[in-house]
């Protein structure tokens, strides 16, 4: 059978279009499918400890999915993958390659493989080097107040506090509500519905203002940035990591003795 035989006959290709912050594949999913960036950008990244890894950021012509192709095994997705742009993404089915691939000489599809086994590598130290270097930044930060200061700004508590948050620069009518689920002196953990997104936005960079309730009924009014989708602890929401970007004295006060260990 040709190869444009095996095409006909499996699955020819077909586009797909994605909107910005669109998710295309996620980490540890089935899937076989191979893409082909026609025009965007895609974001490749892993999720660990609730947070997220940028391995790559892929441009027309680069394709998603390669990887579990090359390693012929039927596991999850090894990596995560956005649109950052609106993309266009052409798929193909496996088998389109298949003939092409087995008809290689074997010393080639030995190199390919060996060279697939290194960049899995790589990506796993792209993760812990990514991870080690942001508790870096987060203790060093708390350094500059002091030991205790350190101790505050780097220690992170587990709670299910409500709020009400909206984007920055619109009127202070709209609210939307989400949970935080743990929170420190940098940042927070954030989780939502997903119909928070339908009208506003929800992407890395995006900033919004937050009304904190704290259980010490201290109130806290923030800023915060989105850094990147989280996985989420609680079935059925969409969950963000998020540091913050202002906050007044009072609120810092408020925040810090509540997270006094």
């Amino acid at each position: 059978m040709t190869l444009s035989a095996i095409k006909n006959e499996i699955l020819p290709t077909v586009r797909l279009n994605f909107k910005k912050g669109e998710l295309i594949v996620k980490e540890d999913d089935f899937g076989i499918s191979i893409y082909k960036i026609i025009k965007g950008e895609v974001l490749i990244f892993n999720q660990s400890e609730h947070r997220e890894v940028l391995l790559a950021i892929l441009r027309p012509g680069e394709f998603i999915g390669e990887m579990a192709f090359l390693s012929k095994k039927t596991q999850g997705r090894s990596a995560s993958a956005r649109a950052i742009q609106d993309t266009e993404l052409e798929v193909w089915h496996p088998e389109i390659l298949s003939k092409d691939y087995e008809d290689m000489p074997d010393i080639i599809k030995h190199m390919t493989d060996e060279a697939q086994k290194r960049l899995v590598r790589v990506n796993r130290f792209i993760v812990q080097m990514s991870l080690a270097e942001e508790d870096k930044r987060e203790k060093t930060s708390g350094d500059k107040g002091g030991e205790t200061a350190s101790k505050r700004i780097h220690y992170r508590k587990n709670v299910n506090l409500p709020c009400v948050y909206r984007p920055v620069d619109t009127p202070t009518g709209i609210r939307l509500y989400g949970s935080i689920k743990n929170i420190s002196l940098t940042g927070i953990y954030m989780e939502f519905r997903a119909r928070n997104v339908v009208n506003f936005t929800h992407d890395p960079g995006d900033e919004f203002n937050l009304e904190l309730a704290l259980p010490n009924e201290k109130d806290a009014l923030v800023t915060a940035r989105i850094q990147g989708s989280r996985k989420p602890l609680t079935p059925g929401t969409v969950a963000l990591g998020m540091v913050f970007t202002d906050m007044g004295e009072g609120a810092k006060k408020a925040l810090g003795f509540f997270l006094m260990p």
